[in-house]
């Protein structure tokens, strides 16, 4: 995953099943509140990681259960958000975004994840390692002094 270069990171393994996102919710918000971030940062994080993994649990996991870890730490002055699964291979940064409907007829539910992801966050990382989708998200924020 990244490199974390400041303290205090922190961990969260999950299982593959949408029950488990207010979990990370809470956790993604706990550590926020600690790292005194600006709520605008927590709750660009929360939404990002909500719908990062309601992807993943929703289409990778299809084949069954499995792990889903996250890392939240500092990298200089953003905080980034690492997540890893063992889904099919994805990479969310080639994907193009939809297009706008023209009428309320011709509008689709569905497929904005992706655009609301790469707006809300500063950056976006990907790797497939060892049979891993490893996905870095980074948020502008100033670390704690």
């Amino acid at each position: 995953m990244s490199q974390f270069d400041g303290e205090p990171q922190a961990s969260l393994i999950v299982g593959s099943e949408l029950r488990e996102l207010p979990r990370v919710t809470a956790w993604v918000h706990d550590w926020a509140e600690h790292q005194h971030l600006p709520e605008r940062v927590a709750q660009s994080l929360d939404l990002c990681s909500v719908e990062v993994l309601t992807n993943i649990m929703t289409y990778a996991c299809s084949e069954g259960a499995q792990r889903i870890v996250l890392h939240l730490g500092w990298q200089g002055e953003d905080v980034a958000l690492d997540v890893e699964d063992e889904g099919s291979e994805f990479d969310l940064r080639k994907v193009p975004d939809p297009t706008r409907a023209t009428s309320v007829q011709d509008a689709r539910i569905g497929g904005w994840g992706i655009p609301i992801v790469r707006h809300f966050s500063d950056g976006v990382r990907y790797r497939h390692e060892d049979g891993r989708n490893c996905l870095t998200l980074l948020f502008r924020a100033s670390p704690p002094h």
